[in-house]
């Protein structure tokens, strides 16, 4: 069975196909590595580690391959391990907690998951905790938009959290938003949800022009040499140079 003598490097194997495409592969590792630590009575700390990451690559894959009854059943048992491996944690490694993969993402994945399904209520409410838990969180809000329709209340928050999510910043040749401790967007995607928003005639198409415009100008001013291309990373670097020069005096 895989996994059974070494999870962690069949965790890295998993993702390895995943990120190759082998979905039918990746599904088989995923189910047989998912249960070998589902059958287990008492786990410990690593084992729970090694569930939780488990089912979140098995839930996606689930989705990648459209099996959405699966997926829906395997991210409930995501949401249920998950709050056991923070309870074990609280109470055994209290530093490790910091090192989870936040509890918004899995209402993330949830949220898509739900939307997929046809379970409109189920994907509404699992990503409104998302951003709840992460304040800001324009990949989520995003896709809330994408997948349930552009409602007035799915594009307002939207828009909150563009305004919310700092600078467009140009990395790795492609022009992202980078909100702190969240997921990056691209940000010509974020103009072609806002255009697809005022399309739909909900929410504030005012709003949504002055964004696009902006969006732009910021494009624009970083192509020109005109702004930083990671101002935030500049604005970091400025704050470890010196802010006196001793040898002045």
């Amino acid at each position: 069975m895989f996994g059974m003598n070494d999870p962690a490097q069949t965790l890295l194997q998993l993702e390895r196909y995943v990120l190759e495409g082998r979905m039918e592969m990746s599904e088989v590792m995923a189910t047989q590595f998912t249960e070998m630590f589902l059958a287990q009575k008492k786990r410990t700390a690593d084992n729970q580690i090694m569930l939780v990451k488990g089912l979140r690559i098995l839930c996606d894959v689930f989705l990648a391959r459209e099996k959405v009854k699966r997926a829906v059943a395997s991210v409930k048992i995501l949401h249920r391990e998950r709050k056991k491996l923070i309870r074990m944690l609280k109470s055994g490694a209290p530093q490790l907690l910091e090192k989870m993969t936040p509890p918004a993402e899995d209402y993330r994945r949830a949220g898509k998951i739900y939307a997929k399904a046809g379970k409109k209520s189920g994907a509404m409410k699992a990503f409104a905790t998302c951003e709840k838990l992460s304040s800001g969180h324009v990949a989520s809000a995003m896709e809330a938009c994408q997948l349930l329709g552009y409602e007035k209340k799915l594009v307002n928050r939207f828009l909150s959290t563009i305004k919310s999510a700092g600078p467009v910043i140009l990395y790795n040749g492609k022009f992202l938003f980078q909100p702190l401790h969240l997921p990056e967007v691209d940000a010509q995607q974020v103009q072609t949800v806002l255009k697809e928003a005022i399309q739909s005639g909900v929410g504030n198409s005012d709003e949504c022009e002055l964004l696009i415009k902006s969006i732009a100008e910021e494009i624009g001013a970083i192509q020109r040499g005109e702004a930083a291309a990671n101002s935030r990373l500049e604005a970091a670097m400025d704050l470890l140079k010196p802010q006196h020069d001793y040898y002045e005096y």
